[in-house]
């Protein structure tokens, strides 16, 4: 179903006002194409490029298309700063989750676990090459020998309530997250059948 040029303009009066996500139709930018291919095909029926009526045609497909560019800007740049949030150990609100089009879940998935795996080696692992240092402090006081914190990449395959890692972090996963966890941590979710071990084993 194609989408009015109205209603497109009421989706981004919405959009600019609101500092969130917005309630859009889910296939919305699926819509708009088609609204927009309607439109051309009307255009090259006209029979007079020239005419004014063919010309205000013309300008308000290019409204329509300038319309969508500035709702995918806006939502986007609130989809990246949710799953960049998210990849940093925030909860997300899942009613956000419910306002995004199955595209836009894509991209909140695909910025997520990019983030997340920037972080886990730029940040995590520069932690735990420093962790030896640390843990032979520990060793000396208390006698014991504790090897560094090992890790698992795993892929969350059913809901999970969230929960403290062993490395302190607090974790907020959906089905489909693929997340770097401690290796007990990823053990016990393996374990209940709630995570999948993504390691390559050779």
């Amino acid at each position: 179903m194609s989408i009015s040029f109205d209603r497109l303009r009421s989706i981004l009066f919405d959009e600019r006002a609101s500092g969130t996500l917005t309630d859009i139709p889910s296939e919305f930018y699926q819509n708009v194409h088609e609204e927009i291919e309607r439109m051309y095909r009307a255009l090259y029926d006209s029979g007079d490029p020239l005419s004014e009526e063919t010309q205000d045609m013309i300008r308000q497909i290019e409204s329509i298309k300038s319309f969508l560019q500035e709702i995918f800007a806006i939502r986007t740049s609130r989809i990246i700063e949710l799953a960049t949030a998210k990849a940093n150990g925030d909860m997300i609100d899942r009613e956000m989750m419910r306002l995004m089009t199955s595209e836009e879940r894509l991209l909140f998935d695909n910025v997520s676990q990019a983030v997340s795996h920037a972080r886990s080696t730029m940040v995590e692992l520069h932690i735990r090459r420093k962790t030896p240092v640390i843990e032979e402090k520990v060793e000396e006081e208390a006698g014991e020998v504790i090897t560094p914190q090992e890790v698992t990449p795993v892929r969350i395959t059913t809901p999970v309530e969230q929960f403290m890692g062993y490395d302190g972090r607090t974790y907020s996963l959906l089905p489909g997250d693929i997340v770097v966890l401690p290796r007990p941590n990823a053990d016990v979710l393996c374990n209940r059948n709630i995570a999948l071990n993504t390691r390559i084993r050779k």
